[in-house]
């Protein structure tokens, strides 16, 4: 599959990890289109103010999203990006077991990249990567698409790095590695780890 765009979750910013830089690299040097939600610019701000992170891990963070010239993007109709975000947060509360409040910023993630056709998103999170989340994603798509036709369509591939550098190569993307590399990894809490960003 051709890449158009690719989106970056705060765990992939933040985390401690040499191949995220090899990622941005790759994506810089073949022109693939880069995006990040303006959620995620929001939970970089915060856990800086929260000292959640350190100052060193905020200021990589913000140098990985400079490098790969990701443009900040939003889902603008505000109606329907929280009625698609609830139904996010309940289909991850049904597959996962999440509770809401551990889950509103992932699914405002989700459902911007999804509304704004992002083909891959970047993250070190099972909230994302499970293949799991894929039944989660096939819902919300399902639930936006009677009032927002151009997601219909809509589908997103959620990775982590080390699958996306085995699945990667000149601008396309290998989707028999990616499904391969899924695991039905079901996470019922999110914790934050000091030194790996956020997830896991």
């Amino acid at each position: 599959m051709q890449v158009r765009s690719v989106s970056f979750d705060t765990s992939f910013l933040l985390k401690d990890d040499p191949l995220i830089d090899k990622v941005i690299k790759a994506l810089a040097n073949d022109l693939v289109p880069c995006f990040i939600t303006s959620t995620v610019v929001s939970e970089l701000e915060q856990l800086r103010i929260w000292g959640r992170i350190t100052p060193l891990m905020y200021k990589l963070a913000i140098k990985r999203w400079k490098r790969s010239h990701a443009t900040m993007i939003d889902f603008k109709n505000r109606l329907l990006s929280n009625a698609f975000g609830r139904e996010c947060i309940l289909s991850m509360e049904k597959h996962h077991g999440i509770k809401a409040a551990d889950i509103a910023n992932d699914c405002s993630i989700l459902v911007s990249a999804l509304k704004n056709g992002v083909d891959v998103f970047l993250s070190e999170d099972f909230h994302f990567t499970s293949e799991i989340t894929m039944k989660v994603i096939d819902e919300v798509t399902n639930a936006a698409c009677s009032e927002y036709h151009q997601m219909c369509d809509s589908m997103i591939y959620s990775v982590d790095t080390k699958t996306f550098l085995e699945a990667y190569g000149k601008g396309e993307i290998n989707l028999g590695i990616i499904r391969s590399r899924m695991k039905a990894i079901r996470k019922n809490e999110k914790r934050f780890r000091q030194g790996g960003g956020l997830g896991n």
